[in-house]
C-alpha cells in the first residue's frame, strides 16, 4: 500500500515538487461527467447523489465510467443515514445478552461497518482529505506553487 500521498503545495513547502511526476490533470482517457443515477437506489442515496455528484462533476473528479463506484458510496451513505435515525439514544447502540451481559447492538455494527465502506469509498472521489490529495483532474487550472515554480 505505501504511504498516503502529499498534497503537492506541501510537496512545494518541503521542496520536493516536481512537475515531472505531479502533472496535476494529466488522466485524459476518461470522460468527466456526472453518470445517470441509477433506479434502484433508495431515496437517501439518490439525494446524496444529486447533491454530491454535481460538485464531483464540477471539479472533474467524476467520469461517466464510475456509476457502480459512485452508486455503492451513495447506496452505502443513504443506509448509514437511515440506521443512524434509528439509533438516536445511548440505549438504542446497546443490546443484552440473555445472560444480562451489555453487547453492541446489531444496528450499531452495521451503522459502524457502513461508515467504513462510506469513508473509504470517499477517498476514491477526493471526497476527504487524504484522497482529495492523490486525486487527478482534468479541469483544474494552473497550481499555485507560490514563487517556487521559477526554482
Amino acid at each position: 500500500m505505501g504511504r498516503r500521498p502529499e498534497p503537492a503545495q506541501l510537496k512545494v513547502l518541503q521542496g520536493n515538487f516536481r512537475k515531472d511526476r505531479h502533472s496535476h490533470g494529466a488522466n485524459e482517457q476518461r470522460p468527466i461527467g456526472l453518470p445517470e443515477c441509477p433506479k434502484w437506489m433508495p431515496r437517501a442515496a439518490k439525494k446524496y447523489w444529486n447533491e454530491v455528484g454535481p460538485q464531483l462533476e464540477e471539479a472533474g473528479l467524476i467520469s461517466l465510467l464510475d456509476q457502480a463506484a459512485f452508486a455503492a458510496h451513495c447506496d452505502s451513505y443513504g443506509k448509514f443515514e437511515e440506521i443512524t435515525k434509528k439509533l438516536k439514544r445511548l440505549e438504542d447502540m446497546v443490546d443484552h445478552t440473555p445472560q444480562n451481559y451489555a453487547v453492541q447492538s446489531v444496528y450499531f455494527q452495521i451503522r459502524n461497518k457502513l461508515w467504513d465502506q462510506v469513508m473509504k469509498s470517499a477517498s476514491e472521489f477526493g471526497l476527504s482529505p487524504a484522497g482529495a490529495s492523490k486525486v487527478k483532474t482534468q479541469q483544474q487550472g494552473q497550481l499555485d506553487l507560490g514563487g517556487f515554480g521559477d526554482l
